[in-house]
């Protein structure tokens, strides 16, 4: 039984941590169809988090197994906690308006299998609106594969994207103010 517990324990955290670096540390993230999913996500990953890296604690040091797991869930629990309400109350938010006021697309042009998509983004709550320009690419389940081209902020609230010529795509603000990106 302990070895199946270390097993599965092993397998939950690799899963925990591979899933948390590769949408924290690479410049391609991947995000779900639906905005409200997102958010779930990331609540589901902020509750597994500290028992993913209690059992990879516990199974890498043998000795008192318990005690490091408890020491190890306790210290990251405390901090994952807060970001799991915030990702809660941010879900449950979203899924009532049906979209996400982080993210409001403006527009999109399709190129190839790559969807262009322009974005209001208010970038968290550290800064103020801009435009966020996105190349999405579908993929099974409802979720797609995400890589953030281009970003304005302190700019209108209104733009279009238009593809300029081959290879470039042109962000045209309401007053008139173009900005060229190479894709």
């Amino acid at each position: 039984m302990k070895k199946y517990l270390t097993v599965v324990g092993l397998a939950l955290s690799v899963a925990v941590l591979l899933a948390v670096g590769f949408n924290l540390g690479l410049p391609i993230k991947l995000r779900f169809s639906n905005p409200s999913m997102n958010y779930w996500a990331v609540f589901v990953l902020a509750v597994a988090l500290p028992f993913a890296l209690a059992a990879l604690v516990a199974a890498l040091l043998p000795v008192k197994r318990w005690i490091s797991f408890c020491v190890v869930w306790f210290l990251c629990a405390i901090p994952c906690s807060v970001f799991s309400l915030f990702a809660y109350y941010e879900a449950v938010s979203v899924q009532e308006q049906g979209e996400d006021g982080a993210f409001m697309l403006l527009d999109s042009v399709g190129v190839a299998n790559v969807d262009y998509r322009l974005y209001l983004s208010n970038c968290g709550a550290t800064c103020s609106w801009g435009l966020v320009v996105r190349a999405e690419r579908d993929g099974p389940f409802g979720i797609k594969v995400v890589r953030s081209i281009w970003s304005e902020y302190r700019t209108s609230d209104e733009a279009q994207l238009m593809l300029a010529a081959p290879g470039v795509l042109r962000v045209v603000e309401k007053d008139g103010t173009a900005h060229d990106i190479r894709y």
